[in-house]
């Protein structure tokens, strides 16, 4: 399988980016009008967004996606009473962002009643669009375009209260198509499977908070529920696929608050109590050259209770030191009937696997000291120790001979950090740390094992300039019976801002991030066993820069420029491996933007932005793409 490395990197790309629009001006005067007892303030910003792109469409849709078309890109409204003691409402503030068919649109509004009722409004609309990477030839497409909507509604009676009651609702779902790929028989063909996805999930919530001998308590009682019925349909009329999965999770949640000048305490405590039921039901019916055909079923019904819980307690003795302990737990177990059956219609083989119970127990505790011996150097640390526990109980049926398969793991994890500030200069600060860990039985191969990290920084901060640059290193280790992994980190950055003047504004940033990484893999091919070593290895370099012009009451502009790029492991050909596409991915992306706001009137602005993308992947040419995308606004006031 071919891991789809790009999609993650351009996807913090896209969350570590600015937004081209909507425009940071507003229009209208900064404190607003007066009206009928109200204090008013609003701004609206309406324009046209155009998308040119060129290349591979589907890598633009999965990175960029903004199309054509007039849009609301951005809207603020807000109410607020001049006395306090208004009728119905004292405030109330609506937002809005990308509405009329952006990728990302979202919507809020936050109306209350001082001492009466507060009410909390979300709204969000997103597209998510994933091509994949081709797997097994024109087959092997898979493929994700959907659509996914949230709404979360918060009440609150008494909000300026010591007696609250809370009332809540959040209702997501996500629809649209998918493809993925079957592969049915041991020697059978790669069918795409087609799905119409429908995942929906409801949370109903209510709760309370109040004070009592100096604590202050709150609890809430929740109702979670979550349900998937998508139908496959596969390419193939002699494969039927079916697999709808439903869930509920009622729960309770509960907290206590103490706050005192050299003491205070916080605890935690969750328990839900999940069912889930499921069924996977899939007949094959091979050609007859192969003589192959089979019957899959595998449904269950389980119980998942699971329950949390911390502690944290907080004393300040004097002015230069603090102590902190932190205990917390963690349970959860599965528990029902479930089931794995696999019926060849050609050998009239039966086999089965009996699930039964899965346990997983983890108690923790954490002390930290925090010591200032001058206002020049202070120092910090920190030990934790937790031990988990793993229990499983199976069984497995074959030729109608019985065979359990209880197990039982248990875990231990010693961790240790250390660190010392220092304040030579006034405008300089100085940071490093130290964490060594050792735990005694990963649950997992790629789980840390032996694992160490040093990390650093320096700042220097005055009134216009801000500076700052610093190094991380990670160090991670593993070993256990049938695999081994092992993990190297190492990152440096540099950023700073400078306010020239009054008008002029510079930003930068630079960071080198280097991974690599070996694991031991073990894999079937024509029916062997086939051991081995998966590698991969990233040296990412990322730079920003950035300027922000005010030359006149009027105008603002802003530009800007962001580019990344993988350097892989240096190798300028892609060897002929078959793990070779997982290996490295040397790839660049480049985005220039800038952005100007003309004030004509004290209640209208024009906007105008530009912002290109440019992809390149060194190995797979046909990903690649250039964009340019750009809009024009009116931002006014009424």
């Amino acid at each position: 399988m071919r891991i789809a490395i790009p999609f993650l990197l351009l996807a913090s790309l896209a969350v570590a980016q600015e937004t081209l629009a909507p425009s940071p001006e507003r229009a209208g005067l900064p404190r607003g009008e007066n009206w009928n007892g109200y204090n008013i303030v609003d701004s609206v910003e309406t324009g046209y967004r155009f998308a040119i792109s060129h290349g591979d469409r589907a890598m633009y849709r999965s990175s960029v996606n903004y199309g054509n078309g007039i849009r609301l890109l951005g809207g603020y409204f807000a109410m607020n009473s001049t006395t306090g003691k208004s009728v119905l409402f004292d405030s109330l503030v609506i937002t809005t962002q990308g509405l009329g068919n952006d990728p990302y649109e979202n919507a809020s509004l936050r109306v209350r009643k001082n001492r009466v009722y507060s009410y909390d409004f979300d709204w969000r609309r997103n597209d998510y669009f994933n091509p994949g990477l081709v797997t097994a030839g024109a087959s092997g497409n898979h493929l994700l375009d959907t659509e996914y909507h949230l709404q979360d509604h918060d009440f609150t009676l008494f909000p300026d209260s010591r007696f609250q009651i809370f009332f809540g609702f959040t209702g997501t779902s996500q629809t649209g198509a998918a493809i993925t790929t079957l592969q049915p028989l041991d020697r059978g063909d790669v069918l795409p499977l087609f799905a119409n996805v429908r995942r929906v999930r409801r949370e109903y919530r209510l709760g309370n908070e109040f004070h009592v001998l100096g604590l202050r308590v709150n609890w809430t009682r929740g109702w979670d529920d979550f349900k998937e019925d998508t139908p496959p349909i596969a390419a193939d009329s002699a494969v039927q696929h079916l697999e709808p999965y439903h869930g509920t999770s009622p729960y309770w949640r509960a907290g206590i608050f103490y706050d005192h000048s050299a003491f205070s305490l916080s605890g935690r405590f969750t328990y839900t109590a999940g069912r889930r039921a499921f069924l996977v039901d899939e007949t094959v019916l091979g050609p007859a050259a192969l003589g192959q055909s089979r019957q899959i079923l595998s449904a269950g019904n389980a119980q998942r209770p699971v329950a949390t819980g911390n502690l944290n307690v907080a004393v300040t003795p004097g002015s230069k030191l603090t102590f902190g302990n932190s205990t917390s737990f963690y349970k959860a177990s599965t528990s029902g009937d479930s089931q794995f059956t696999e019926l060849d219609n050609s050998t009239e083989s039966f086999a089965a696997l009996y699930y039964q119970f899965l346990k997983i127990r983890t108690f923790a505790n954490e002390t930290s000291l925090n010591y200032q011996f001058s206002p020049v150097i202070g120092a910090f640390a920190g030990y934790e120790y937790s031990e988990r526990v793993i229990e499983s109980s199976q069984q497995v049926t074959v030729s109608g001979t019985t065979f359990p398969l209880p197990g039982r793991q248990t875990h231990h994890l010693n961790d240790g950090r250390v660190g010392l500030r220092l304040r030579p200069l006034k405008p300089v600060s100085i940071l490093v740390s130290a964490e060594i860990g050792r735990a005694s039985h990963p649950f997992t191969p790629i789980s840390e094992r032996n694992y160490h990290s040093l990390n650093g920084r320096v700042q220097y901060r005055s009134k216009a300039l801000v500076l700052s640059a610093g190094a991380q290193s990670g160090y991670r280790f593993n070993s256990v019976t049938l695999s081994s992994f092992s993990s190297r980190s190492r990152k440096y950055f540099a950023d700073g801002s400078w306010t020239v003047r009054r008008g002029v504004a510079l930003n930068g940033s630079f960071s080198r991030t280097h991974l690599d990484s070996v694991g031991g893999i073990a894999y079937f091919a024509n029916f062997k066993l086939i051991e081995g070593q998966s590698t991969y290895v990233s040296n990412l370099n990322t730079v920003t820069a950035g300027i922000q012009l005010a030359p006149g009451r009027r105008a603002t502009l802003y530009a800007a420029y962001v580019r990344s790029q993988d350097l892989g492991d240096g190798r300028s050909q892609l060897p002929d491996s078959i793990f070779a596409a997982a290996q490295t991915f040397p790839m660049t992306f480049e985005s220039p933007l800038a952005r100007v706001s003309f004030r004509i009137a004290e209640k209208l602005v024009w906007n105008a932005g530009y912002q290109y993308y440019g992809y390149r992947a060194r190995f797979y040419p046909a990903r690649n793409f250039r964009a340019s995308t750009g809009y024009t606004s009116l931002t006014w006031s009424f």
